[in-house]
């Protein structure tokens, strides 16, 4: 009996995941688009879910993209779609000699489209990010769909002198920019064909009318990786839009918080870009704010130490005027190991790692009202 419930449940999972996630494709300009879409399990009410356009790097295809970034993770926390398109030639047409040639502009637009016919999306709130190429191409669909997508978050990309030039958005768009100063495959000075990262910036602050000196804001030194990360943000700008940039400070060309391999370089460990995207782009819609105020203070309420954890047990530093919370660590694929139910007699609690292997997990946090996801080092 206990082995039928067993397969049971097995087959249970294995159904969720099929429903989550599925492969998509259309015909478009005479060639076969394919895509990948997350679609979470839990709805609130009948409101359809914004949506999240991932978009991987040269060379790379939208699952690469989607295993190291962990969006579903995300979506699934915080409920949005996303998707991961594959560019033809696993490249992105971002206006540069001897790229692509495919109409991309073009296709994620119509991939907006086919998205929500099928599942019902907020047209107000579609968002773009992407890795390296992902990044170029999430800055051209700022600058030519601007009446479609509602903020992006760029990283490890910038913009190619030509679509810089070209570059007429018809409204201001908020941007978070991520990039590693040690990226020595975009460089953050710029080439004789890419932008410098100051470049862009000064684009989007001046397109936005932002204010002409961002406040800069050293973020905590969580893990000790070999790089630091510098908040610099332009607030107000036009429209209650805002510039973000996350300099990352000895930091390679990698997606920060990364799970696995996601480039060349140094990966930091002190923030998870793609959190760090999700909770800059979700404040904004294409009429200005949404309201959601999900800020980077609201996510240092919740700090672990040590991170990476040594000796076996971590703490965990809870926000302030809680009772309790309920928290479980699962490992990159998602199966609980341990969970706790604490009564918050004090603000930081100590969690016992005992039995854990060395490696990187993630701690799901509910506090109240509150959800924190955290990833947790632990070395033996």
């Amino acid at each position: 009996m206990k082995k039928v419930l067993f397969t049971l449940l097995i087959l249970l999972l294995m159904l969720h995941t099929s429903l989550a996630q599925t492969n998509g494709s259309f015909l478009f300009d005479g060639i076969n688009r394919s895509y990948i879409v997350y679609v979470p399990q839990e709805r609130s009410g009948s409101a359809p879910f914004p949506l999240m356009i991932v978009l991987h790097g040269f060379t790379q295809t939208g699952q690469t993209i989607m295993n190291y970034s962990d969006f579903n993770t995300y979506a699934e926390l915080y409920g949005f779609v996303a998707v991961y398109p594959n560019g033809v030639g696993n490249s992105w047409n971002v206006g540069v000699g001897g790229g692509s040639t495919a109409n991309d502009v073009g296709f994620l637009s119509a991939l907006i489209d086919t998205l929500n016919q099928q599942i019902g999306i907020d047209l107000n709130r579609v968002y773009a990010c992407g890795f390296s190429n992902g990044g170029f191409m999430s800055y051209r669909l700022a600058c030519e769909l601007s009446d479609r997508i509602a903020a992006i978050g760029p990283v490890a990309g910038v913009m190619v002198n030509a679509a810089y030039d070209a570059c007429a958005p018809g409204k201001a768009v908020p941007v978070i920019h991520i990039h590693g100063t040690s990226d020595f495959v975009v460089s953050y000075n710029g080439t004789s064909a890419n932008k410098s990262v100051s470049a862009v910036l000064d684009l989007w602050t001046q397109n936005n009318e932002c204010v002409p000196e961002p406040e800069v804001v050293d973020l905590p030194d969580l893990v000790q990786e070999g790089s630091t990360v510098q908040q610099y943000t332009w607030s107000p700008c036009l429209a209650n839009t805002e510039v973000v940039h996350l300099k990352v400070n000895g930091g390679g060309h990698t997606w920060p918080g990364a799970i696995g391999n996601s480039g060349i370089g140094n990966t930091n460990q002190d923030i998870i870009a793609s959190e760090e995207i999700w909770k800059f782009v979700s404040r904004f819609n294409l009429d200005g704010l949404t309201g959601l105020q999900q800020t980077r203070d609201q996510k240092q309420q919740l700090q672990l130490f040590p991170n990476p954890a040594t000796d076996g047990k971590t703490l965990v530093t809870l926000p302030a005027g809680k009772e309790s919370a309920n928290i479980h660590l699962t490992n990159l694929q998602g199966l609980s190991l341990k969970e706790w139910t604490v009564e918050l007699r004090h603000e930081t609690i100590e969690l016992s790692l005992h039995g854990l292997k060395t490696g990187v997990y993630i701690l799901h946090v509910q506090s109240g009202r509150q959800r924190f996801v955290e990833k947790l080092m632990i070395l033996n």
